[in-house]
């Protein structure tokens, strides 16, 4: 069926593409019959790319389109051929016609052609509407087919399902009949199971009540000896524990005979270094032979001048370091940090700073705090690493040169300049007032200084003095941290020795217990006769289960006396 119609379908397809082809065939024709009268200058020329189809051109201005140009018309090829005839009669070769006649019969052909046109037109669409209400009828039949195949399929589908059902309720109802017979055959086996199972530990605890005896006579003289070797290893563990008590006190003694060695010997050579560096600062230091006009430093090593640094010129400050480069007080040595200290200058005091240094700097035998400037003074020592050699600061005395010099020379050169033998005894008075002013201004500076040294001298020892204490502090804090330390071990030495006196009283105590339970055991010889309790039958008296404990042992139950065998 499906290949009929498929036939159908192109069979359709053919006669409509042969209608068209009948269509536009006659419609070419009827082109033919009339051709397109083009304006002045314009032609129309066949694509190239395209055949069949056609553009218009005007070559003189270089314009192409597609659509005719306007001023196009439509002229028969009669109209054409009176045309030329026309022509040919003004030119005197073709005697000329009637107009009138030539346009009637132009008229007549142009409407028969345009009623056969429309009489073709008119059957193609007939045809067309034919085709497609026969293509509309088939596929109206196809659709109803397709529906009932689905509506059969669906059917089958349905019925093949509820077999399907009804096979797997089947299957799933003989499968629980068989869980079924098969639970019923697991009970009766556990049941046989389970009635075997009661004979054989009734025979077993038969069998046991019957051996009970002999072993527990065997079992009590295996823990007497147990017993007997168990304390004599409490013994030799005690023995063995105040030896190792005494060694370990020996030890703690020797340990505590190094320490005190070792604070010794740290105390010793604490007092050697301190010593040493007291005779490192309290070295004879000579005055200076020449006068000190500008800042320095002289460094002196056993009180002999070994150089001078002088902090002069436009610098404000100077680098101390291990150098060579970058610094401007070098000191080779590896105690020394690359920067190790700055000298800095603002006027009219100067100051040392320690920038972070490793070892450290020292003023006047005390460490100075880090990135913390201290103000020079004259005579000031200072330590640079931990190094013998000892920098001594030195400055001009600006007091003397002060009162040496006037406070205003040069108004004192004008006026003695300009003095005469008549105002003589007025200039020297007024010389001798500017000079005392000058003089007293120099005098209340250098107290203001002086007052500010002192004052600052004051706070530096306030806060070494401080320091100290809080150091004090800590180290009596630290000391009765270590009285509590030792305190603490004796207490645990005494909490340890009294537990070991109790654990020896504890064995001994426990000794003395089984011994005594020893003499007073079970003395029933093995031919004698059991006890009703012991004879009573394994459904009169079911003894506990026997688990095995964490040595492997396993705990058996004897009536009114419980025990265990290792095996």
């Amino acid at each position: 069926m499906c290949c009929t119609l498929l036939c159908t379908s192109r069979l359709l397809s053919c006669v409509e593409s042969v209608v068209r082809a009948n269509f536009v065939s006659k419609n070419l024709q009827n082109n033919t019959v009339a051709r397109e009268e083009l304006p002045p200058g314009w032609k129309r020329v066949e694509s190239r790319t395209k055949p069949g189809t056609y553009y218009y051109a005007h070559p003189s201005t270089n314009r192409t389109q597609v659509n005719p140009p306007q001023g196009t018309k439509q002229v028969s090829a009669g109209a054409s051929n009176g045309t030329q005839q026309a022509e040919m009669a003004a030119d005197g070769s073709v005697p000329k016609k009637d107009n009138q006649e030539d346009k009637e019969e132009r008229k007549r052909k142009h409407q028969q052609v345009e009623e056969e046109a429309e009489a073709e037109q008119e059957m193609v669409e007939e045809e067309l509407r034919r085709i497609k209400a026969a293509k509309k009828a088939k596929e109206l039949e196809l659709k109803r087919k397709k529906e009932e195949e689905l509506r059969l399929e669906r059917l089958r589908k349905e019925e093949e399902a509820r077999l399907e059902k009804e096979r797997l309720q089947r299957e799933a109802e003989e499968r629980k009949r068989q869980q079924e017979l098969e639970a019923l055959a697991e009970e009766r086996r556990k049941r046989e199971a389970e009635a075997r199972k009661k004979d054989q530990e009734a025979q077993r605890r038969k069998a046991m009540v019957f051996e009970q005896h002999s072993i527990l006579q065997r079992k009590l003289a295996e823990d007497a000896r147990k017993r007997q070797a168990e304390e004599e290893e409490k013994r030799k563990k005690a023995a063995e524990q105040k030896k190792e008590e005494k060694q370990e006190e020996k030890q703690e003694e020797n340990q505590e005979e190094k320490q005190q060695e070792k604070q010794q010997d740290e105390q010793t050579r604490r007092e050697k270094v301190a010593k040493r560096e007291v005779k490192v600062w309290t070295q004879q230091i000579p005055d200076p032979v020449d006068p000190v006009l500008e800042p320095c430093f002289d460094v002196y090593k056993n009180g002999k001048l070994l150089r001078t640094h002088r902090l002069a010129g436009e610098k404000t400050s100077w680098i101390i370091g291990r150098g060579p480069a970058g610094v401007d007080i070098a000191i080779a040595n590896s105690r020394i940090s690359r920067k190790h200290a700055e000298i800095s200058c603002q006027t009219p005091l100067m100051f040392l700073t320690d920038l972070g240094s490793t070892y450290g700097s020292a003023m006047n035998a005390e460490n100075l705090e880090k990135n913390q400037p201290v103000e020079l003074v004259d005579g000031a020592r200072f330590r640079f690493g931990g190094l013998p050699e000892l920098f001594v600061y030195r400055e001009p005395p600006a007091a003397e040169e002060e009162a040496e010099e006037p406070s205003s020379p040069p108004v004192v050169a004008e006026v003695s300049g300009m003095a005469t033998a008549e105002d003589g005894p007025d200039l020297p008075q007024a010389a001798a007032a500017a000079s005392a002013a000058a003089r007293a201004a120099a005098e209340a500076e250098d107290e203001a200084r002086v007052r500010r040294i002192q004052q600052k001298r004051q706070e530096r020892k306030a806060a070494q003095e401080a320091e100290k204490a809080v150091a004090a502090a800590k180290k009596e804090e630290e000391k009765k941290k270590k009285q509590e330390r030792v305190q603490k071990k004796r207490a645990a030495k005494e909490a340890k020795a009294a537990k070991r006196s109790a654990r020896a009283a504890a064995a001994k105590s426990a000794a003395a217990t089984a011994g005594s339970m020893l003499n007073q055991g079970d003395a029933t010889p093995p031919d004698a006769a059991l006890p009703d309790a012991a004879m009573a039958s394994p459904q009169d008296q079911s003894p506990p289960a026997s688990p095995k404990n964490e040595d492997g042992c396993i705990s058996l139950y004897i009536p009114m006396r419980p025990w265990t065998c290792c095996l």
